[in-house]
């Protein structure tokens, strides 16, 4: 199981891929805000392989800042309590923005925490300008679910990422990943059919990794490539 200190070296390692050059800050430093960290880094690397430009922004100081600000709790996407970072991406043509922590409106109404969310990047800084939350049904183009299991994994939290990806409309990017095997999770989703599921997701794992990175890809590549 990888420490602490491994997760947050991955993290800057894949910054470092994408030339960005500040402090890392986490304000939870725990394995579990660190992993989503991890997760949001992955996919900076899948743009990247894709020939896709990735450029870290603080909400407060634009481009590449220092430190780089993870949130430690959910939050909303224009706060300005801190120099929050997120990563402002182009592929093929399109842009779009990667985030951790946002929280976002569903269909129901309801707000709903994205540990991982791709979001149209258009449509943040919408948000950001009238201060409201993104909706889903609307700008989210990617739902990831990051969870860093220290015990046996249990089915509980599958199901309620089953029932937010529920609230949003349909062809999205989702997925589930953690960094345990589970029967039990893999079986669920593979059920309910409502988002892919990556198990064992780790730096110590670098074959799971590579899963992942391709996972992503692939979807971006497909969705970057659909007509509006």
């Amino acid at each position: 199981m990888a420490s602490l200190i491994q997760l947050e070296s991955a993290v800057l390692r894949l910054l470092r891929a994408v030339r960005t050059t500040g402090v890392l800050q986490l304000n939870n430093r725990s394995r579990e805000r660190a992993f989503e960290a991890y997760v949001f880094s992955l996919c900076l690397e899948a743009v990247r392989r894709l020939n896709g430009t990735v450029e870290i922004r603080g909400i407060l100081s634009g481009p590449n800042p220092n430190p780089i600000v993870f949130r430690g709790a959910p939050g909303v996407i224009y706060s300005q309590v801190q120099d929050f970072a997120y990563a402002f991406c182009t592929l093929n043509g399109k842009e779009f923005e990667i985030h951790v922590d946002v929280e976002f409106i569903g269909q129901s109404t309801a707000s709903h925490e994205i540990d991982v969310s791709i979001i149209d990047h258009n449509s943040a800084e919408r948000c950001r300008a009238r201060l409201e939350y993104p909706r889903m049904s609307q700008y989210l183009i990617g739902a990831i679910e990051c969870k860093f299991y220290s015990g046996n994994p249990g089915v509980t939290l599958a199901r309620t990422f089953a029932g937010l990806v529920s609230d949003a409309s349909t062809n999205r990017i989702e997925a589930f990943v953690f960094n345990r095997f589970s029967v039990e999770i893999a079986a669920f989703f593979s059920k309910v059919n409502s988002a892919s599921c990556f198990e064992n997701l780790s730096p110590l794992n670098p074959t799971d990794e590579e899963m992942f990175v391709n996972y992503i890809m692939n979807e971006l590549r497909k969705w970057s490539r659909r007509k509006n």
